[in-house]
């Protein structure tokens, strides 16, 4: 099994890769927020989903390093794994597949396309995440069970293999 500190180092590692990835999308769609008046659900729930997974990343990357850590992060990395599958669909349900220039805003297409490349890039540091953790976390319960040896029962045919401790001074 992994030692702590590399599975502790690649739990940081991914949580870093979702904040870069999660910084570039958040000024990308704010761009498209502040400079065309398009606005739909789509680019709306981008927007919030890489705004909160900011917020979370900042705290996320210096977990890890913190020595009580065991993988607490997990379920939060499940439901923002989820949100990021659903950013990066809706990305490319409206900008991939040559509908990039029929599709709102009317920003040039590379900038759309980045937003897909990082969406999917943070939904795969998240899913690299949740496997990092889940390790970090079966690690720690395995640890925390106590070892327990099993003792060989005693019949009449082996006890006098047996040696007795006698407590004779």
């Amino acid at each position: 099994m992994m030692e702590h500190r590399t599975l502790r180092s690649l739990a940081m590692a991914n949580h870093f890769m979702v904040f870069v990835s999660s910084v570039i999308v958040t000024g990308v769609i704010s761009h498209f927020l502040k400079v065309y008046s398009f606005r739909n659900a789509h680019v709306i729930y981008q927007e919030v989903v890489a705004t909160i997974t900011l917020a979370l990343s900042i705290v996320a990357m210096a977990l890890p390093f913190i020595h009580g850590y065991k993988g607490y992060l997990l379920p939060v990395n499940l439901i923002m794994s989820y949100l990021w599958m659903t950013s990066f669909i809706f990305s490319a349900q409206d900008w991939a597949g040559g509908r990039c220039p029929f599709n709102g805003p009317l920003a040039k297409c590379g900038l759309k396309k980045t937003v897909i490349a990082f969406n999917f890039l943070a939904l795969f540091f998240l899913l690299c995440n949740i496997v990092a953790e889940g390790l970090l976390w079966r690690q720690s319960r395995v640890e925390a069970q106590p070892f327990h040896t099993k003792e060989r029962p005693v019949s009449d045919a082996t006890a006098g293999s047996v040696p007795e401790t006698s407590s004779h001074v």
